[in-house]
């Protein structure tokens, strides 16, 4: 028979400060579990007469500070040690400082003038491949946004020297050897002056570079990956080393993806196994806790979804990728969306949170909206007049996209941007309609509906919406416009909370998804910058054969005057 009893008794007063704890053991015999529950409850009596004696004694002396020796403290505290329940003396116990681990470093070497696979859009730069000298100095800065706040260091492999080498490599814990080709006597260097690096990573390297991809000075192939591959025929799927295994496999599919953000996700999967990320704090996995609370509240929408061929088949994707792989979590969302799917989401998530997941909106880079427009100071009625842009000139959508910086969301065809003012007062909608090529592949149109609200600062805004059973939180701003509303950019940043992710982009839009005039694009750039976005990480999106959009709006608008 076990009892476990824990009682915390914490009291504060003048300079002094008294703490009981009391712990019943295992006891062997009912007499010794009564001896012990009667010693708790002298204690705890003796605790609450001395509290009423201290009140007393501040209520004569209207809450003056007593001397040390007029506070009434007990005698003594009991501590469970191995041989029972011993007195011992009653100690002051003093607030330890908390000592704040710092972020692990990192060490980055690549060639810089090689061109990466990301490229960049058709009109700038004739849509050649950025260099990896680009993407890795954003990589930089985009890690140390993080609320980790990482530092990162990158080297140019063409330009290395041995004491710089030694010096950066004696402060790095993590390593990302990017692109590194068959250079015997540079590799040679490398590898040597770094080998003192617990973990780290090659992507893309020579195959003899790719065999030195480590944790914990564990070589990759230790846990059944190495070279870009996982081979683990032997080892039980739930082990550590099956687990380290897919870590690194994990890795490799997202740097073969080739755009920015999964390559972020890339460097952000290495990093967490030495310090957990908040960003990939998404778990989609249910634990005991999270199927009881599935089977309690959510039986009947489990069933439906189940019995359901295309909700099941999105489950199933879903539980391969997981909810960290944004990109490709939210392509199977949007490919295999039903009615029931939604059902089920809506309360594992937002109605029960059966995942017991969180997420905070990304707080950098801080981008602030424009102050001026047309030549006066912007107002929240002229920031709701560029959002609603040209479909108060009779045009069903306001705005339509030329490009995006988050391919999760920004990448799909022919997207329209249809923002509207409700009947309320001060009431604004936003309808965006795009285009899906499902994974199967077929074309769909698909629409979502969010609610548009004023910040204090005219410019932004904060839009909330459910998209298939969760809830988004998003802050927009207007970055720039046009003068004559030929082109805008915006900036936003959110958190879905109960899935567990937190995301951020931007979006050039034209009245009709064409690129603006060759004179616009430096104040274009400039307006980015200030985002913190260069344009090599900007996704240009396919406009053509765009007809047939439901361009209707989703609630009652309101009628402009004359229209």
């Amino acid at each position: 028979f076990f009892v476990a009893i824990s009682v915390l008794c914490w009291r504060s007063s003048g300079e002094n400060a008294g703490f009981i704890a009391i712990s019943t053991r295992r006891a062997s015999s009912r007499s010794q579990r009564l001896d012990l529950l009667g010693t708790r409850q002298r204690l705890l009596k003796h605790e609450e007469m001395a509290a009423n004696i201290r009140k007393r004694r501040e209520d004569n002396n209207c809450g003056h500070r007593f001397r040390r020796s007029s506070v009434v403290t007990p005698r003594y505290s009991l501590t469970g040690t191995p041989d029972g329940l011993l007195p011992s003396a009653n100690e002051h116990m003093p607030e330890l400082p908390v000592v704040q681990p710092k972020a692990p470093k990192i060490l980055c070497i690549t060639h810089a003038d090689h061109p990466s696979p990301i490229k960049y859009p058709s009109r700038i730069n004739e849509g050649e491949q950025a260099s990896w000298g680009d993407v890795l100095v954003q990589m930089k800065r985009r890690l140390a946004w993080t609320e980790n706040g990482f530092e990162m260091t990158v080297l140019d492999a063409d330009e290395l020297t041995t004491s710089i080498l030694n010096e950066e490599a004696g402060k790095a814990d993590i390593f990302f050897f990017v692109s590194l080709g068959r250079n015997s006597t540079a590799n040679e260097m490398i590898a040597s002056y770094t080998q003192a690096i617990p973990t780290g990573v090659c992507l893309g390297c020579s195959p003899d570079m790719d065999q030195i991809s480590r944790l914990d000075y564990q070589p990759a192939s230790a846990f059944g990956s190495g070279g870009g591959t996982v081979n683990i025929p032997f080892l039980p799927p739930w082990s550590m080393a099956s687990q380290i295994g897919r870590t690194f496999k994990t890795i490799n599919d997202l740097f073969s993806r080739g755009n920015h953000l999964d390559l972020y996700y890339a460097f952000l999967t290495l990093i967490n196994e030495v310090e957990p990320v908040g960003l990939l704090g998404a778990n989609s996995k249910l634990d005991a806790r999270g199927l009881v609370c599935l089977v309690r509240n959510c039986r009947r929408p489990l069933l439906e979804c189940l019995r359901d061929e295309t909700c099941k088949k999105c489950v199933d994707e879903l539980d391969k990728v997981g909810l960290r792989d944004q990109v490709m979590a939210y392509r199977i969302i949007r490919s295999y969306q039903t009615p029931k799917f939604e059902r089920l989401s809506l309360c594992i998530n937002e109605k029960h949170n059966c995942l017991r997941n969180t997420a905070n909106r990304p707080q950098l880079p801080e981008v602030m909206p424009m102050k001026t427009f047309r030549g006066k100071e912007l107002t929240h009625e002229a920031a709701e007049d560029i959002l609603i842009g040209h479909r108060e000139e009779g045009h069903p959508q306001s705005w339509m996209l030329v490009c995006g910086q988050n391919p999760a969301y920004d990448e799909f065809p022919c997207q329209y941007q249809m923002f509207y003012r409700g009947k309320a007062r001060n009431s604004v909608w936003y309808n965006p309609v795009f285009k899906v090529l499902t994974l199967d592949g077929k074309e769909e149109w698909r629409r979502s509906d969010y609610k548009v609200r004023r910040e204090k600062t005219p410019g932004k805004f904060r839009l909330s919406f459910c998209d298939n059973g969760v809830t988004s939180q998003e802050h927009w701003h207007i970055v720039d416009a046009d003068d004559e509303l030929r082109w805008v950019v915006l900036y936003y940043s959110g958190a879905a909370a109960t899935a567990g992710q937190a995301y951020l982009g931007a979006m050039l839009a034209t009245p009709d998804g064409k690129w603006p005039e060759e004179s616009e694009m430096p104040r274009i750039t400039r307006s980015l910058e200030r985002a913190g976005i260069p344009w090599h990480e900007m996704v240009e999106v396919c406009n053509g054969n765009c007809g047939g959009a439901p361009l209707t709006p989703l609630h009652p608008e309101k009628m402009i005057a004359g229209g």
